[in-house]
């Protein structure tokens, strides 16, 4: 009996982590042209706040705080990003995103961070 409820959390544990995983967007070219000239507006789900993102088509990147940065994507297709000004200078990381249901979301090391809708700028 021991040994079937360990399968059934081990089988649950994969199945969510193949769900997750199939959600994650992949493609390089996809997600640049997603994001490029497009602003996020969401929440930033730590701290409950708003989230304001600026992907501008030259690569630069600006939040609600005015901090700059630049932003790529890399051949994983995650959304790269280094901070130039702003409480976060000199930090760089990498995201995945994914949609769910209609917003993009955006994690961190598996851990949805944020998600809110892109608009035109």
């Amino acid at each position: 009996m021991r040994a079937l409820k360990t399968s059934s959390i081990l089988l649950s544990v994969l199945v969510a982590t193949a769900s997750f995983a199939q959600d994650l967007l992949r493609n390089p070219v996809e997600v640049r042209n997603l994001l490029s000239g497009k602003r996020l507006e969401g929440l930033y789900l730590r701290t409950q706040s708003s989230y304001a993102l600026s992907f501008r088509a030259d690569g630069s990147l600006v939040d609600q705080d005015a901090a700059q940065g630049r932003w790529w994507v890399n051949d994983q297709a995650q959304y790269c990003r280094k901070w130039e000004s702003g409480k976060l200078q000199g930090h760089e990381a990498c995201l995945d995103l994914a949609w769910e249901g209609g917003k993009i979301a955006i994690y961190s090391n598996g851990k949805k961070v944020a998600e809110g809708a892109l608009v035109a700028e």
